[in-house]
């Protein structure tokens, strides 16, 4: 169902008090033992504008890495406890009711901007960081510089380890975190520079979009379908920049370099957020509505190419490096229904528990669907999970 516009701002308040005391938060229907019994997730109340939550909520409760992890380390977090109430009483492993336990109070409880309100439209992708931004919130540290030696997936640490000296190990990562390292190569005399080495959480692919002539007011843009595997080889893609100086070539200004860009660590959980927000020549912000095909299972493998970060007086035949367990299985599927000029609604994909089916989940409303519903979604954020290798 789509939401209605109620805003936080409205002169109606709405006290959490009562709406928690409307009814229970997760709503199995009047069949709930055999619900469970059949892997059905129960289902989250809509209060008006937080299906973006809710959907978000569906998509973490369906990974089992991110349970574990919350369960061991957050233990002393509000917010973590809040929703981990939530997912085990999704998951049917709780029956117990908290009335501190609802969306409404997770979303005023995490350290969010002043915007996000639990009764105003937002984007699931923005409450996502902000929600993985209050689990792991840590006092300020000093900034420091790290070894390219630590960064890197376990597999490839031994060889590097030989050839790069490891300064500072980095704090043990939460299940979204990743680094990517980058580097820039000077385009003349091919001297590389130190590798730079940064946090991410969740990658933000752009769908690639042709332009094609049209007389008319409004420009139109020709859309293809596109793979997964094609959007992140283009986040990967080197680009050049221009007007730098050269540390080598000193007296050569305005050199042109290359950037270069890989993973140097994956995440356990693969966040692929696609950016469907596209704007016309005159302004307008538009849906881009390309299909993007996704896999069951994730070969990250491909994406990881140390040799390209290299010392360049490092012999080609030195970089030969087992492949890390780089192998993802599809956890859930967030879908966006609707347009950009209005609220839209949000809807999630989530496999039965502990099965290869799947639900399809719009707020309190469950029901059974095939792959084939799956897979031909448009798809706005994707959850994978690292596997050791494929079944």
């Amino acid at each position: 169902m789509l939401t209605l516009p109620i805003s936080f701002s409205s002169p109606i308040v709405i006290s959490l008090s009562i709406l928690t005391a409307v009814g229970a938060y997760v709503l199995f229907g009047p069949d709930l033992q055999d619900r469970r019994r059949r892997g059905y997730p129960g289902g989250l109340v809509n209060y008006g504008n937080n299906c973006f939550a809710n959907a978000i909520v569906q998509c973490l409760a369906s990974s089992s890495i991110f349970v574990r992890w919350v369960e061991e380390h957050l233990q002393n977090n509000i917010v973590a406890k809040i929703l981990l109430d939530l997912i085990k009483s999704i998951n049917g492993e709780s029956i117990s009711y908290s009335q501190e336990s609802t969306v409404a109070t997770l979303i005023d409880r995490m350290r969010q901007p002043k915007w996000l309100s639990p009764f105003e439209q937002q984007d699931s992708h923005e409450f996502l960081l902000s929600l993985i931004n209050s689990l792991t919130a840590r006092q300020p540290i000093e900034s420091r510089r790290f070894g390219f030696a630590a960064c890197l997936d376990s597999d490839e640490q031994d060889m590097e380890n030989s050839m790069m000296p490891s300064e500072s190990p980095l704090i043990k990562p939460h299940p979204f975190q990743g680094l990517q390292a980058t580097q820039l190569q000077c385009t003349q005399c091919k001297n590389k520079n130190p590798i730079s080495v940064s946090l991410f959480e969740t990658l933000s692919l752009m769908i690639p979009e042709r332009q094609i002539s049209n007389p008319g007011l409004f420009s139109v843009r020709y859309q293809r379908n596109f793979t997964l595997q094609e959007l992140i080889g283009n986040y990967l893609k080197s680009e050049i920049i221009s007007n730098l100086t050269c540390s080598k070539c000193k007296s050569k200004e305005n050199l042109s370099h290359r950037k270069i860009t890989t993973f140097s660590r994956l995440p356990e959980i693969l966040c692929l957020h696609i950016i469907r927000t596209t704007w016309t020549n005159e302004g307008w912000p538009t849906k881009n509505t390309s299909h993007v095909s996704f896999p069951d299972h994730l070969d990250m493998n491909a994406f990881i190419s140390l040799s390209r970060l290299l010392p360049a007086n490092i012999h080609p035949t030195q970089t030969t490096i087992k492949p890390s367990a780089a192998l993802y299985r599809l956890n859930s599927v967030l879908v966006h229904l609707g347009g950009i000029s209005e609220a839209g609604h949000f809807i999630v994909y989530r496999r039965r528990i502990n099965s290869k089916e799947w639900f399809s989940i719009s707020d309190d409303h469950i029901r059974e669907c095939n792959e084939l519903e799956v897979f031909s979604s448009m798809a706005y954020i994707l959850f994978y999970e690292r596997i050791k290798k494929f079944s």
